[in-house]
């Protein structure tokens, strides 16, 4: 079966592979759909701000990168999942999600059924052209994820750094498109 990867501005991926649909990032910003012609809303300001860019189907694994909204929203989170999602964030995001999440740091490696996770850094350096070093250390992470055997990096908010190097067998690069915070090959 062929994976299939799509994503949804600013920063949301779903991976579909034969028995699985995982959301990378899910996190609605009414701001990035205004024109999108599939977008549903469920509500608007003052309420939580909630919707989906399209129909969607329920996930199995949801992970997450950091804390910040556009990357992690409880309301997306919770129209995505049900009793059996696995949702997987770093600490930080416990604020935003609550306690029912598997809490991961840089260095873990998980597995879920066939599918197998290293957790990996992602931050900025002091360094660079960035004028907001607003992901730190310790706080953000990337994904280095098989599926169905083949290899994809999510790399979360993070800045080109000299200690970070993709896998040779790496078959998809997932990066953030904003260019001042995100780390190309």
């Amino acid at each position: 079966m062929t994976i299939s990867i799509k994503w949804f501005p600013p920063s949301w991926f779903q991976i579909k592979t034969k028995d699985k649909i995982i959301y990378i990032d899910p996190a609605w910003m009414r701001t990035y759909y205004t024109k999108y012609p599939k977008k549903i809303e469920f509500s608007k300001w003052p309420d939580p701000i909630d919707g989906l860019p399209e129909e969607l189907e329920k996930a199995d694994l949801i992970i997450l990168t950091h804390h910040h909204k556009d990357h992690c929203k409880s309301v997306t989170v919770n129209r995505l999942k049900d009793a059996d999602t696995l949702v997987v964030a770093p600490k930080r995001c416990s604020k935003e999600l609550g306690n029912d999440i598997h809490v991961v740091a840089p260095g873990e490696e998980l597995t879920f059924g066939d599918i197998t996770i290293k957790v990996v850094d992602a931050y900025n350096t002091e360094q660079g052209s960035s004028t907001r070093k607003v992901h730190h250390k310790g706080n953000s992470v990337g994904y280095l994820m098989t599926v169905e055997g083949k290899t994809i990096y999510h790399a979360g908010d993070t800045k080109n750094r000299n200690d970070k190097r993709c896998d040779p067998d790496l078959n998809y690069f997932m990066p953030v498109f904003r260019a001042c915070y995100t780390w190309y090959k």
